[in-house]
C-alpha cells in the first residue's frame, strides 16, 4: 500500500494535482489553510478588487472597530448633551443607530477614495489657513502654537500635530469634492417654476373639531392598583448626589509678582527670534495634478505641459491669472488667478516649493517644481523684507505673556499640590484643605440633569454619578472646568447618594388616577376620530358629520405652508393631502388641533404660487439656493450611491 502511494505521488498525475497547490501555498502561505481569518474591521471598502474575484491582490480601506467605537461614543455624548435628562442610552444604542453612524463613516471614506483616485489635492497653504484661521487655536484673534498643542492634547482621542494635520487634510479634500459636486447641481427653469408653485401654494380647507371626550369614569381601587403595577417606572425618584469639593480658579488667584521692566527687557532679548518678522512673499501658482498611480509617460506629459506653461507665463504681456483660471488644478486658488497670498518660508510644508519661491525675484516665473501634489509653475509677485520688531511695539504683549505664564505656573503648582494631597488621603478632602488653607465646599443634592454652581458642569456630573466615586466614597481625579484655558479645576467627593426608588402607591395615588384618566380620554378621543374618518370615507358629508356631533364646520381660506394657526399639525396635514379632483369625493384626514383635541379635515381648493410674479433677481437667487441645497444635496447623495457601486462596501454589523 505504501509503495502504491509513493508511486502515485511521483508520477505525472500527481504533478498535475500538486503543482497548482504548491503555487497556491506559495502565494497565500500554508498557514492560511490551517488558521482561521480574524477580521476586526467595523466596515471595509474594497478600493481595488482582487484577481478573479478572490482577495488576492485586493486593496482595502478598513474602518477599525476602535475608530467606530470612538466615533459612536462622540455621537452618544453629543446626543446626551443635546437631550440632557431626556437622553436614554438604551434607545440610542440600537443596531440601526450603530449602522447609521458606520454608514456616515463609510460615506466620508468613499468621498476620500474618490478624491484621491481623481487626483484632487489640498495645498499646504490651504491646510495652513484652515488650521491657523480656526478660532479654537487662536489667542486674541491670532494663531497660537502653545494653544494649538494644548487643544490637540485634550481631543478625544488626543492627536499629535502630524495626526491632526493628516485628519484636516482629508477633511478639506472631502469638503472640496463635495463642494464641486454641489456646484454641479444644475436646475432647469421648469424645475424652478415647479418649486416656486409649491412654495407659494395656498389651500382652502374645511374641518370639524371633534368634541372633547366625556368625563372620565370613577376608578376602582383594583384599576388603580393594576395601572400602578404596570407603570412602576413612571413613579420612581431620580438618582441624586451631593458633593464636597475643593476648587482652584486661576482667575481668582492673586496677581503674580516679580514682573518689572528689566525682566520684560530680558525676556525680549532671550526670545529675540520670536519678535522677528520673517520675510514674506506674495505668490501665485499653476498646479498640474499627477495621478497617484501615474505611469512614467503620464508623469512626463504633465511635466512637459508645466514647462510649456512656464515659457508662456514668461512671455511679455502674459496674463498669469487667466492662465491659472484656465489650467490650474488647485481648486482653492484657480478662481483667484492662482493667488496664494503672503507666505513665509516656514509656513510652506512642501520644501521644493519653498526653495523655488524664495529663489525668485519679484515678477519672475519658476521652472516647473515637483511636489507631492504635482507640478507647479510659480510666480513671485511681491516681497516684504523681514525685520526685528522694536521692544516698545511688543512691550504690552510681552508683559501679557509674562503675566499669563506666571499665572499658569502658579495655577499648575497649586493644582498639582492639591491633586497629590487628595491622592495621599483619598477618603477625605479635609486633609488637603487644611494643608493648603482652603475650605471644603458643598453642593445641595442634584439629579443627572445637574444643579447650581459646579454641579452644572457636564464633566462634574459625569464624575459625580460614576459608580467608582459613588461606591468607594473616594476623591475624584482632577476635573478641568475650563476646556479653553485650563485654569479652573476641582476635586470632588460624593458626600451623599440618594438612589432611585419606587414611590409607594399611597404617595402617588393622585398621579396614577390622573394618568389613567388621561389615557382613557386619549383612547376615547382617538376612537371618535377613527369613527368620524371612517364615516367620511364611506360617503357621509362633513356637514352631516358636524350636525350629528353637534359642532360647526370651520372654514379656512388661502392658508399658507408653514402656518401655525389654528395648529401646525392641521396645516401640515392639509398640505400633505392630494389635490381635490372634480367629480371625485374629497379626501379626508385627521389632525391634532391641540394636545387634547383632534379634528377631521378636507382640502377643498388648491391654488399654486405664480412664478411670474417674482422679479428676475429674486428668481436667480432662488435658483442658486435651490440648485445648491436641494439639487446639490441630491447630487452628493447620488454620487455616493454611484461610488458604492464602484467600491464594494461591507459593514460588519456583528462587530458594531
Amino acid at each position: 500500500m505504501l509503495q502504491k502511494i509513493r508511486d502515485a505521488s511521483s508520477g505525472w498525475f500527481a504533478g498535475l494535482i500538486l503543482g497548482p497547490l504548491i503555487v497556491l501555498f506559495g502565494l497565500w502561505g500554508i498557514n492560511g489553510y490551517f488558521q482561521g481569518r480574524n477580521d476586526t474591521y467595523a466596515a471595509r471598502i474594497t478600493v481595488k478588487p482582487g484577481w478573479f474575484g478572490s482577495s488576492l491582490g485586493a486593496k482595502y480601506k478598513d474602518i477599525s472597530t476602535d475608530d467606530f467605537r470612538a466615533r459612536f461614543e462622540r455621537e452618544r455624548q453629543d446626543e446626551r448633551q443635546r437631550l440632557g435628562d431626556n437622553f436614554d442610552q438604551a434607545t440610542f444604542d440600537t443596531p440601526a443607530n450603530k449602522h447609521k453612524v458606520a454608514d456616515m463613516m463609510v460615506m466620508r471614506e468613499l468621498l476620500l477614495a474618490a478624491a484621491e483616485r481623481d487626483g484632487m489635492a489640498v495645498s499646504g497653504q490651504q491646510l495652513y489657513d484652515a488650521i491657523a484661521n480656526d478660532p479654537t487655536f487662536q489667542v486674541d484673534g491670532k494663531f497660537d502654537q502653545t494653544r494649538y498643542l494644548q487643544v490637540l492634547s485634550i481631543l478625544n482621542p488626543p492627536r499629535t500635530p502630524e495626526q491632526y494635520q493628516a485628519l484636516r487634510h482629508d477633511d478639506l479634500l472631502v469638503q472640496s469634492l463635495a463642494k464641486e459636486i454641489t456646484l454641479t447641481g444644475l436646475t432647469s427653469e421648469k424645475e424652478i417654476d415647479f418649486a416656486l408653485r409649491l412654495a407659494g401654494q395656498k389651500r382652502d380647507l374645511r374641518y370639524v373639531a371633534l368634541p372633547m371626550p366625556a368625563q372620565a369614569p370613577v376608578l376602582t381601587d383594583a384599576q388603580i392598583d393594576a395601572w400602578y403595577k404596570a407603570h412602576t417606572t413612571d413613579y420612581r425618584t431620580q438618582e441624586q448626589v451631593a458633593l464636597e469639593y475643593l476648587e482652584i480658579d486661576g482667575a481668582a488667584l492673586p496677581p503674580p509678582t516679580g514682573i518689572d521692566e528689566a525682566s520684560l527687557r530680558q525676556r525680549y532679548d532671550d526670545q529675540k527670534d520670536r519678535y522677528l518678522e520673517p520675510e514674506q512673499r506674495r505668490a501665485a501658482h499653476i498646479l498640474l495634478n499627477v495621478p497617484a498611480n501615474a505611469t512614467p509617460a503620464q508623469e512626463k506629459a504633465v511635466q512637459a505641459k508645466a514647462a510649456a506653461l512656464a515659457i508662456k507665463a514668461r512671455a511679455p504681456g502674459a496674463d498669469f491669472a487667466a492662465m491659472a483660471k484656465a489650467d490650474s488644478d488647485d481648486i482653492g486658488s484657480k478662481n483667484q488667478g492662482g493667488d496664494l497670498g503672503w507666505l513665509t518660508e516656514k509656513a510652506i510644508d512642501q520644501k521644493p516649493f519653498a526653495t523655488a519661491l524664495f529663489a525668485l525675484k519679484p515678477g519672475q516665473v519658476s521652472d516647473p517644481v515637483r511636489t507631492a501634489e504635482g507640478w507647479h509653475v510659480i510666480l513671485l509677485r511681491e516681497v516684504k523684507d523681514g525685520n526685528r520688531i522694536p521692544f516698545a511695539q511688543v512691550h504690552d504683549q510681552i508683559q501679557a505673556d509674562a503675566i499669563k505664564e506666571a499665572r499658569e505656573k502658579q495655577f499648575s503648582d497649586l493644582s498639582g499640590k492639591l491633586v497629590d494631597l487628595t491622592l495621599k488621603d483619598p477618603t477625605t478632602l479635609a486633609t488637603a484643605a487644611k494643608t493648603m488653607g482652603m475650605t471644603v465646599q458643598k453642593t445641595p443634592l442634584f439629579p443627572h440633569s445637574g444643579g447650581p454652581g459646579i454641579a452644572a458642569n457636564p464633566a462634574v456630573i459625569r464624575a459625580a454619578f460614576s459608580r467608582d466615586l459613588i461606591d468607594s466614597g473616594e476623591n475624584s481625579d482632577e476635573i478641568d472646568l475650563d476646556k479653553k484655558n485650563h485654569q479652573h479645576m476641582v476635586v470632588i467627593r460624593v458626600a451623599e447618594h440618594v438612589p432611585v426608588k419606587t414611590l409607594p402607591l399611597a404617595q402617588v395615588r393622585d398621579r396614577v388616577i390622573t394618568a389613567i384618566q388621561a389615557d382613557a380620554r386619549d383612547k376615547a378621543e382617538q376612537a371618535a376620530a377613527d369613527s368620524a374618518l371612517a364615516s367620511l370615507k364611506k360617503g357621509e358629508s362633513l356637514d352631516a358629520l358636524a350636525t350629528s356631533l353637534g359642532v360647526p364646520v370651520q372654514t379656512l381660506a388661502a392658508v399658507e405652508r408653514g402656518q401655525v394657526t389654528p395648529s401646525a399639525d392641521l396645516i401640515d396635514t392639509a398640505f400633505r393631502q392630494p389635490h381635490p379632483q372634480d367629480g371625485k369625493p374629497l379626501v379626508s384626514a385627521q389632525a391634532r388641533l391641540s394636545p387634547s383635541q383632534l379634528a377631521v379635515l378636507q382640502v377643498t381648493r388648491v391654488v399654486d404660487g405664480d412664478p411670474s410674479s417674482m422679479d428676475a433677481a429674486t428668481r436667480e437667487n432662488y435658483r442658486k439656493q435651490f440648485a445648491q441645497q436641494a439639487r446639490g444635496g441630491l447630487e452628493v447623495r447620488n454620487y455616493i450611491d454611484a461610488l458604492r457601486k464602484q467600491f464594494q462596501v461591507k459593514i460588519a454589523d456583528d462587530r458594531l
